[in-house]
């Protein structure tokens, strides 16, 4: 068995800090929460749970520092949700992980369809790993079966493609910030990678960061245009300039609260809340940022 230790880094001025809030551990009925692969946020105090191992969704809110546990959607489309995210109206996106499709459900969590692409060139098959959904609604998708991010606009219509770079290990996760540009999280070689709005291809944001992370699986940005990363296999999140320069590790692997197991996909919203699904200690944790 190998263990991965990594050092305390202190703050620079710029650091921004993790503070704990709360965690959720179950839907408003008082059942468990299963291994969460995912979650999403607004600008509210909604947050959407993917509860991968019970197979549903939860719509849940924090106000104060308190949860309100989660109103289960469940919906026979739905059988494995990994990935989530909503858009400006609520909408709420969801990768299977099994059927490898992304669903579309109202605010209320009806089921509106596959976001199937539409006029996108060949190959016609897609295998989406992630996807994100920028301040427009356009939608972008990490297609790991063709190479290539596919952007789509809010309706699924083909607006565009990037092709992934020639070397790369595993794109895990993909993320838009404010300007459009688009970043790559390599689980592989611990890098992230970068396309400005326009660009026609992605170029290395960093070199390997393996010093600072083990499998990094999840990548978000905030207002501000800086990145966090999740560390499944290490237990931690990384936080890097929007240059890409490192700034700090935080948070460690644990299973007291304010610790995480095996973090998946991470959200953070204008308020500066950030939610993080904690998989293997079967729950959603709360915190909030400071300088």
């Amino acid at each position: 068995m190998t263990f991965f230790l990594f050092p305390a880094w202190s703050f620079g001025a710029e650091g921004v800090k993790l503070k704990y809030v709360a965690s959720t551990y179950a839907d408003a009925s008082g059942g468990g929460i299963r291994q969460p692969e995912g979650v999403a946020c607004n600008n509210t105090s909604l947050f959407i749970v993917a509860d991968t191992g019970n197979g549903r969704l939860l719509s849940c809110s924090v106000q104060g520092g308190t949860i309100r546990p989660g109103t289960e959607i469940k919906i026979s489309e739905l059988s494995y949700p990994v990935w989530v995210k909503m858009n400006s109206k609520g909408d709420i996106f969801t990768l299977d992980g099994k059927k490898r499709r992304i669903l579309r459900l109202n605010p209320d969590g009806a089921f509106k369809g596959y976001l199937d692409p539409v006029g996108a060139p060949a190959p016609a098959t897609m295998v989406p790993r992630s996807f994100s959904i920028d301040h427009n609604d356009n939608i972008y998708v990490l297609d790991v079966f063709s190479e290539r991010v596919l952007l789509l606009d809010p309706e699924g219509k083909y607006l565009g493609q990037i092709a992934f770079p020639k070397e790369y290990g595993f794109f895990s996760d993909i993320t838009v910030d404010a300007k459009n540009t688009i970043f790559l999280v390599d689980s592989v070689q611990a890098t992230v990678w970068s396309a400005p709005k326009n660009a026609p291809g992605f170029t290395p944001l960093t070199k390997s960061l393996r010093e600072y992370m083990d499998f990094p699986v999840g990548i978000t940005t905030d207002g501000r245009g800086t990145m966090f990363i999740t560390d499944r296999n290490g237990g931690g999140i990384v936080i890097l300039g929007q240059d890409g320069s490192f700034h700090s590790r935080q948070l460690r692997k644990g299973s007291t609260e304010g610790l995480v197991n095996y973090p998946s996909q991470m959200c953070i919203n204008d308020k500066g809340d950030i939610f993080i699904a904690d998989r293997n200690n079967n729950r959603v944790q709360v915190f909030t940022t400071a300088q």
